[in-house]
C-alpha cells in the first residue's frame, strides 16, 4: 500500500509542476522532493500504468 501512495504522490507532483517546467524538469523536481526525502531514487516509472521502481541512493 505504501508504494501505491508513493506512485500517486509522484505522478500528482509531476502533473502540478509541469505547468511551470518541461516534463524532464518536473520529473527531476519531484524525484528530489518525493523520493530522495525517503532515501530512494528513481529507476523507472509510468504514471499511466501505475508503475514506479525505485532504488536506494548511492552515497559517495
Amino acid at each position: 500500500m505504501k508504494t501505491k501512495s508513493r506512485i500517486k504522490r509522484f505522478c500528482n507532483c509531476i502533473k502540478s509542476v509541469r505547468r511551470k517546467f518541461k516534463e524532464s524538469g518536473a520529473i527531476a523536481i519531484c524525484t528530489k522532493s518525493v523520493l530522495q526525502s525517503k532515501g530512494r531514487t528513481l529507476k523507472t516509472f509510468s504514471c499511466r500504468k501505475g508503475k514506479l521502481q525505485t532504488q536506494k541512493m548511492k552515497h559517495h
